[in-house]
């Protein structure tokens, strides 16, 4: 709860409710995308922005503090004194006052390893997030919308055996989705070439069918759970599918309309059991155009910490993909 007595911020002083308000987290390059998209916004600071209202179905935050608190504190040890009792594990958001926070998170406890191997074996533990917005005000939240901080897995990268680095997003797209391709799994990959994504299917032991009108790098169509089929990706027609397939995935570029009618054209077929898609941005954001997808049901649009001037479609989108505020919206 919000201190009476605390002396806010005056930019907060009228417009930050906990039960009403919601705190997003911005990716740096995504800040002004993200305020578009919620179009009511109380207050940013640094990559922190206020809105007073709540939106579960958000494109652009990379991630979102679902129970925010805001409290004036006097002393290091007292802003201390009041994480350790909301909280085991806390990461700093450094936005202001950044001296100051780092001698707070000195006196908490030590985080467990954020550096992941891929696939996740282990559960990230819960993890809140605080930030100062000035010197005595403390704004954090212990709940919050992704397994890790400010929403960035933090992977060991593989830079040995991927054809490009691709196969980052893909990694983020599955541990945030917490279901993997396992062995005996079929997948087809469309838009293929060079083969990032099919190596990442393959390494789970999915059967992947890796399809484009360009050749995948020659070391990826080696691998022998891998097999080349040169077509385009919209050429395809599902209903050819003797079986539904277990993912599908696509990571092609071309303009948003075209993602649009091929994923509506694969979940009318039923021959995609999961999907994940790559929604290719042209300039501007077209927030029409992504509302679209978003319209879909059972489906989930998120902007990947690993994207760049695109998001991503989940299909069917679990419970978890969106953020669970407490109370009513």
């Amino acid at each position: 709860m919000t201190d009476k007595n605390a002396t806010e911020p005056s930019f907060l002083k009228e417009t930050f409710t906990p039960a009403q308000s919601a705190v997003y987290i911005a990716h740096p390059d995504f800040l002004e995308a993200l305020c578009a998209e919620l179009q009511d916004v109380s207050a940013v600071v640094g990559n922190i922005v206020i809105s007073p209202h709540k939106k579960r179905d958000i494109c652009f935050a990379a991630d979102v503090w679902l129970e925010p608190h805001l409290v004036h504190f006097e002393s290091i040890s007292e802003a201390v004194k009041i994480l350790r009792r909301a909280g085991k594990y806390w990461f700093l958001n450094p936005i202001e006052n950044v001296r100051r926070s780092r001698l707070i998170e000195a006196e908490l406890k030590k985080l467990p390893d954020l550096n992941h191997r891929f696939p996740l074996k282990d559960e990230i533990p819960a993890i809140g997030c605080f930030s100062l917005l000035d010197k005595n005000t403390l704004i954090y939240s212990a709940k919050r919308w992704k397994k890790p901080p400010l929403g960035d897995y933090l992977f060991q990268e593989d830079k040995k055996n991927p054809p490009n680095r691709a196969y980052l997003k893909l990694w983020e797209a599955l541990a945030l989705l917490n279901h993997y391709p396992k062995p005996g799994d079929t997948a087809m990959d469309l838009g293929a070439s060079p083969g990032g994504w099919s190596y990442v299917l393959q390494s789970l032991g999915a059967k992947v069918t890796a399809v484009d009108k360009a050749p995948l790098e020659q070391k990826i169509a080696a691998l022998p759970l891998v097999s080349f089929l040169k077509q385009s990706a919209f050429a395809l027609d599902p209903h050819t599918l003797e079986n539904p397939i277990d993912w599908l995935l696509c990571d092609v570029a071309c303009y948003p309309n075209r993602t649009l009618d091929l994923v509506q054209k694969w979940i009318a077929s039923g021959k995609a059991k999961n999907m994940i898609i790559t929604i290719k941005l042209q300039g501007d954001t077209d927030f029409e155009i992504l509302e679209k997808f978003q319209a879909i049901p059972n489906a989930r649009v998120i902007h990947l910490i690993q994207n760049k001037h695109e998001a991503t479609f989940f299909y069917p989108a679990a419970p978890h993909l969106s953020p669970d505020f407490a109370g009513e919206i």
